[in-house]
């Protein structure tokens, strides 16, 4: 394997026609060295070989270049850098060096653009993060191809047993933000020896926070009223869920049912009033907006 690697590197680096002059450099430095050693070894010596030596290299050199036409130097070397590519069975690197040296422009105009071509795209470079930029490429279309869900873009319905579903227009068109956490579950945490184990205990109750404007009338705080007046009368009484409940269906990313497809991301769940806050201010000629939020009424209806 010593001599394969040899070879390998020597024609991988140098080309046919370095890998000569090198090897004939090695052929007259050994001559040399011995021709100087029976001479003496002294310095004068020394002086002699090595001049003998030169003199040696640069005659294979000029036959080279009186034998071969100096444009086909470059054909031999990349020949021998193909040679030593595929001695390491890098057949890839073999290619891109034939397609690199133009030798196939007068076969194929416009092969050695190709090559620059292939060289970009299948470089890792920092400007991508150390990736090639055809992976970038690929990263982009699969992000483009993909519709990225936007947070201005959801619909409310709501309806009761108390007051219908014609509310469902008003909440949908003044809502301006909507806060919830649909899914919790709280547990315990025991230490067992060095280990701490996990013991979920039960799922948590969905609080709904609806920021919305209103109409002059107060269209929305009446329907809100309503209901918790329903939920617990001012006489301390307490009504019945068929009474108060309120059936919200919150869809993620489409604002139209017509326009929703049947996969789209949609959140349902039966809630009752908690409160209501206003706030008012002569300080800002702004629109009011309102805060309600509803509490999920029981964990086991699938919200």
């Amino acid at each position: 394997m010593s001599l394969y690697n040899n070879v390998s590197e020597s024609l991988s680096r140098q080309g046919t026609i370095g890998a000569t002059i090198s090897g004939t450099t090695s052929i007259t430095g050994a001559i040399s060295s011995k021709a100087a050693s029976m001479m003496g070894g002294g310095e004068l010596a020394q002086a002699v070989t090595n001049i003998g030596g030169a003199m040696a290299t640069n005659v294979v050199r000029n036959a080279i270049n009186q034998h071969i036409p100096i444009e086909a130097h470059r054909a031999l070397n990349v020949g021998g850098g193909v040679v030593g590519d595929l001695m390491r069975g890098d057949v890839n690197a073999a290619g891109l060096r034939v397609l690199d040296s133009g030798l196939l422009n007068d076969f194929l105009p416009g092969m050695s653009g190709i090559a620059s071509q292939i060289k970009y795209w299948g470089r890792p470079t920092p400007l991508f993060g150390g990736i090639t930029p055809t992976e970038a490429r690929q990263i982009y279309q699969t992000m483009r191809n993909a519709r990225l869900s936007k947070k201005n873009l959801f619909l409310i319905e709501v309806s009761s047993a108390l007051m219908g579903d014609w509310i469902s227009q008003w909440f949908n068109l003044f809502a301006t933000e909507l806060d919830y956490t649909p899914l919790t579950i709280s547990a315990d945490k025991r230490k067992v020896g060095g280990a701490v184990l996990d013991f979920p205990q039960s799922s948590e109750p969905v609080e709904l926070r609806v920021t919305t404007m209103d109409d002059q009338y107060g269209t929305i705080k009446r329907w809100y009223e309503q209901h918790h007046a329903a939920t617990i009368s001012q006489d301390g009484t307490t009504g019945t869920p068929s009474q108060y409940a309120i059936q919200f269906k919150i869809v993620h990313s489409f604002i139209t049912r017509q326009s929703t497809p049947a996969e789209a991301y949609e959140s349902i769940g039966w809630f009752r009033p908690s409160n209501l806050e206003i706030s008012l201010s002569r300080r800002d000629d702004a629109m009011q907006e309102i805060q309600m939020v509803f509490s999920q009424l029981d964990t086991f209806i699938k919200l």
